[in-house]
């Protein structure tokens, strides 16, 4: 059975997802986010990630303006109008020409973000090889791996191996004084996303009513003794897990409820409905979770990382109306995501805690050019990123999409890899090092950043405080950048390599000793005399001497080829030493 099915059976009541303010609720117990850093000014920052589940439609978004009648007349019935009072909003007339963009008009509170730094539009994030498969999508995006080797199950998500190197010795050591709560949070889904797994567990929470005070009660309520004799297998490993994600899960829900007591919002009013009764999307369903995550930040909440979520962007059908082509199913979830995240930053505003917190959105996909024949768009491609706060560059990254020459009515490629979006944030805004990024397999994004975090902000008393993160905050061991094509691996090493392998021959396992004098990232290739490549390790090499042990069982006896490789940043490979084994 697929662990990922086997906790799904296996869950104890105690460790489903619990409510906080009638918002379901999953602790990410060993998965999400990072240890105390040694800088004040990091250890406090906040990321808020929105998920619109469904593929939104970024042509509808953001309104390519030099390309409008082409737009329009490929949208002929829900293409925004450029007249009238429900026309698009112009965003930014510094922007250059053919960068010029429109906002749909239910964007209005995002305009006004915009208009104070606080917005970064980034045009055409996806990945290669999409497929419109909104299950490959999600997990693409959420395991962070490289889509074209990415199995049909991925084994862990980007923020669980962030946060599994980070946090080493989650849940034994935690809660403790310096992160008394879980390090993630999760809303507004019953099934714990992908993006929170590590690859040796994933993440559990637990199931309460809606009325905070009562959480802690609740689930010891639950009853029952727990098993004493684990027994040493898969199973028995599987049922420790959940007995100490359980444990360590009741100090967490005691500790939530306390600070959501402790907590409160100001009198910013986050809207609820939608200004018109033409759609069944009325209600807001981000405003419940955003005005919980601003409460648990108030009531001294030490999480890190929050996903919010929010559906309903598969708008094959009704996404708008005709004659009223910003009103409709779309227009209303815009409404719901602008005025949620207006709503949400107004209030930490208020609070005193809106220069600690930053946010963004991502989609799975965007949609096709043309409209179907349904008053809808169907699956596309890339789609534009929404980051906000007061940490991020204003502006809008990247230009306008070519809807003019596409293929299949797709647009063709994309401008930005999701991971670049991603590898920015965990390191300018959270303060992750090379070696972090390495662990969390966006170390080759380390030099393919963009420019999205503030190098200051001015505090409302005038005050420029500096607001890059300084990665020696993150005191891991450290990688250099990611060498570009420009920059041979030779070059990066002082001296050749001495690789040695023992017992040789060997029978179930190899010793392969290496001493560097230069820290790089490698592979140990294992080849049989075809060529062809029978084992991949990826290794670190430091400064010193270090072994590996590569496990040869399930290997034909025979000849074999060692070869210690190094890739740059245009992905070439090259070898660094070879040597010969005999498997007997």
């Amino acid at each position: 059975m697929k662990r990922r099915n086997f906790l799904k059976s296996s869950l104890p009541l105690g460790a489903a997802p619990f409510a906080l303010g009638g918002i379901p609720v999953r602790t990410m117990a060993r998965s999400l986010m990072t240890q105390s850093f040694t800088c004040d000014q990091v250890n406090d920052r906040i990321l808020v990630i929105i998920q619109l589940h469904g593929g939104n439609d970024g042509l509808n978004t953001l309104i390519p303006l030099v390309q409008y009648e082409t737009y329009k007349n490929g949208r002929p019935i829900i293409g925004i109008l450029d007249n009238g009072p429900r026309k698009y909003l112009e965003l930014d007339n510094t922007l250059g020409v053919a960068d010029q963009v429109g906002l749909h008009p239910d964007l209005i509170d995002l305009k006004s973000l915009y208009d104070d730094g606080m917005v970064n539009f980034i045009q055409q994030v996806a990945y290669t090889n999409t497929n419109g498969s909104h299950f490959r999508g999600t997990d693409v995006w959420l395991s962070g791996k490289d889509p074209e080797t990415i199995p049909d199950l991925p084994d862990s998500g980007w923020f669980g191996r962030y946060l599994d190197h980070r946090f080493p010795n989650y849940p034994d050591a935690y809660p403790n004084d310096g992160m008394p709560d879980p390090p993630g949070l999760e809303f507004g889904s019953h099934i714990v996303s992908l993006g929170f797994h590590r690859k040796v567990g994933i993440p559990m929470g637990l199931t309460l009513s809606n009325n905070p005070s009562n959480f802690y009660d609740q689930l010891t309520a639950v009853g029952g003794l727990l098993p004493g004799d684990i027994p040493q297998s898969d199973y028995g490993d599987e049922l420790k897990y959940i007995i100490d994600v359980e444990r360590s899960t009741n100090i967490f829900a005691e500790r939530l409820a306390q600070v959501y007591e402790a907590g409160n919002n100001s009198s910013v009013v986050y809207p609820e409905n939608y200004h018109t009764q033409t759609t069944n999307r009325y209600g807001n369903p981000l405003s419940g979770q955003l005005r919980t995550i601003a409460r648990l930040i108030s009531g001294g909440c030490k999480t890190k990382v929050y996903l919010a979520r929010m559906g309903g962007f598969d708008t094959h059908a009704n996404q708008a109306i005709a004659g009223k082509p910003s009103y409709g199913g779309h227009g209303a979830l815009l409404y719901h995501l602008s005025s949620a995240i207006k709503a949400f930053m107004d209030d930490l505003k208020e609070l005193g805690f809106a220069d600690r917190v930053m946010g963004l959105t991502f989609s799975e996909f965007g949609r096709q050019v043309k409209e179907n024949g349904d008053w809808g768009t169907d699956h596309g491609r890339a789609a534009p990123m929404i980051l906000f706060g007061k940490g991020i560059k204003g502006g809008v990254t990247g230009t306008n999409p070519d809807i003019v020459n596409i293929k299949n009515n797709n647009i063709i490629g994309h401008q930005f890899d999701y991971r670049q979006v991603f590898a920015t944030v965990l390191q300018d805004w959270l303060g992750a090092n090379n070696g972090t990024l390495d662990a969390t397999e966006f170390y080759e994004f380390s030099n393919k950043k963009l420019d999205l975090i503030n190098d200051n902000f001015v505090e409302t008393d005038g005050q420029i405080v500096n607001f890059v993160a300084d990665t020696t905050c993150d005191d891991t061991p450290d990688l250099p950048p990611f060498t570009d094509g420009t920059t041979s691996v030779e070059d990066e090493m002082k001296t050749a390599l001495d690789l040695v392998a023992y017992p040789n021959p060997a029978t179930d396992h190899v010793m392969v000793s290496i001493e560097s004098e230069k820290l790089i990232p490698a592979r140990i290739w294992l080849l049989d005399m075809n060529g062809r490549k029978v084992r991949d390790l990826k290794i670190n090499l430091f400064t010193g001497k270090q072994e590996v042990r590569i496990d040869l069982s399930n290997l034909e006896t025979g000849m074999y080829i060692l070869q210690l490789i190094a890739r740059n940043r245009s992905d070439s490979s090259k070898l660094l030493t070879s040597s010969k084994l005999i498997k007997s």
